[in-house]
């Protein structure tokens, strides 16, 4: 459960980044149809609810968007750090992360990720079940409603109407209504059902459940459920063809005066903006086309830009000394200088008896970087013991995506002493993970 946890968290740390630049787009697009910047939260939906995406190299999204900013197996880490991919917050909060000391025998962000997880379930629990309730107690409110049509119900003491149900949906609308004032509120709720928001709304509400802990995650539900009303408001009065502006914001006004509110649900959050939707309602002017096919490239192009990840065409090469702890690999990389680097020979005034083998293997500084192992990692190295290939076969070189047959590789061939201060190993390393590890024979010597 943990493990779930911090992908949860990861993805919400990824969507913050999503949910900024749909609200400066969002700035952008004031005068564009709501409908445009209401569609634009489908973008942030996506990244709090999918772990992965396809490259492009027109992506919004910052560098190394790809890599995770806490590796799943953070909690089996010896040293912790994140990586948000914005420098000023890692270096601040690696630092402030507790270190190992000798002797713990127990990671302390594991103790740290596991309560959290425990705090995180709790808060679904009390977000969904305080929802249930709160249906609950409005159904039994409104069984005295009346049925006046198909669907369509009055109830007393209703502040404002409501959509209610998913597979069969409901219009409840309070008492007192004149005829003007139902035709409009009836022509904005049918827009929701037509549009499918109840729906649309209920799995915004899911998600936000998941990402409870993360604000930007609220105030995007709220403003996805601005953005929701005041694109009805303009479908109504686009449909009706006809200047009720006035006539329609005084029906908003109306409901959100002389009445007590029957009870309210999470799903209701928006419909309280009475005075947004009034002066959106009020300032309202067909939109040139221009401006509609302008807003509309704008919104299509930052979308398409915060769902792709940055391309990155070719995996890092890098080269030193590792240490494998469960899907953890610590490198402490170094340079190979061969007789044929005569620079770098001169430079470090290296001498025969440096290069006995030909080559010299240079590390300035011990420096480890952390990467993750999955189950595509593929190694490959020399079968000196005749472990996984035959004498008969000739050569030696074993390849394979068996962890566990590196790790006896390790413990086989190089059982003096730690591997990681031995021989050095080639890595190819995209987005924080090993796509391959290769042991070659020079250098084992």
């Amino acid at each position: 459960m943990s493990q779930l946890f911090l992908a949860v968290l990861n993805m919400s740390l990824t969507a913050s980044y999503v949910i900024l630049f749909v609200i400066l787009v969002r700035l952008l697009l004031r005068k564009a149809p709501k409908v445009i910047p209401y569609a634009l939260w489908g973008v942030v939906a996506f990244r709090l609810i999918i772990p992965f995406s396809f490259e492009s190299m027109f992506s919004l999204m910052p560098r190394n968007a790809n890599a995770v900013p806490i590796p799943n197996d953070i909690i089996y880490q010896q040293g912790l750090q994140i990586n948000s991919r914005i420098e000023l917050i890692d270096t601040f909060v690696n630092r402030s992360l507790p270190a190992l000391t000798a002797g713990e025998s127990v990671n302390p962000f594991q103790i740290y990720t596991e309560m959290s997880t425990y705090i995180w379930i709790l808060g679904i629990m009390v977000l969904l079940a305080y929802s249930l309730v709160s249906i609950f107690i409005l159904k039994r409110q409104l069984k005295s409603a009346q049925l006046i049509e198909n669907g369509i119900f009055e109830a007393v003491n209703l502040k404002t109407p409501f959509v209610l149900g998913i597979i069969k949906p409901k219009i409840y609308l309070p008492i007192g209504l004149n005829v003007e004032e139902r035709r409009y509120i009836l022509l904005h709720e049918q827009t929701h059902i037509h549009r499918k928001d109840h729906i649309i709304k209920l799995l915004a509400f899911l998600i936000l459940s998941i990402h409870w802990f993360n604000p930007l995650v609220w105030i995007a539900f709220m403003l996805m459920s601005t953005d929701m009303e005041l694109s009805c408001d303009e479908q109504v009065l686009k449909k009706v063809n006809a200047d009720i502006k006035k006539l329609y914001a005084n029906s908003l006004l109306s409901l959100a005066t002389g009445r007590h509110l029957l009870n309210g649900s999470p799903l209701a959050f928006g419909k309280g903006n009475v005075k947004g939707r009034i002066k959106n309602v009020l300032n309202y002017k067909r939109p040139r086309f221009w401006v509609i096919a302008l807003s509309a490239i704008i919104a299509t192009a930052a979308g398409i830009g915060l769902l792709a990840n940055p391309y990155s065409p070719n995996p890092d090469l890098i080269t030193g000394y590792i240490v494998i702890e469960d899907n953890l690999l610590y490198l402490d990389e170094v340079e190979i200088i061969t007789m044929g680097d005569k620079e770098r020979i001169e430079e470090l005034e290296l001498k025969d008896t440096d290069m006995p083998n030909g080559y010299h293997i240079y590390n300035a500084d011990v420096e480890k970087q952390t990467f993750e192992l999955t189950n595509k990692t593929t190694y490959t190295f020399v079968d000196y013991n005749l472990l996984f290939v035959k004498e008969e076969d000739g050569d030696r070189i074993y390849t394979t995506t068996k962890k566990e047959d590196f790790i006896q590789h390790l413990n086989t061939s190089y059982s003096d002493s730690p591997p990681a201060q031995k021989v050095p190993f080639f890595l190819e390393v995209k987005d924080g993970k090993v796509i391959s590890i290769t042991e070659k024979f020079e250098f084992t010597i």
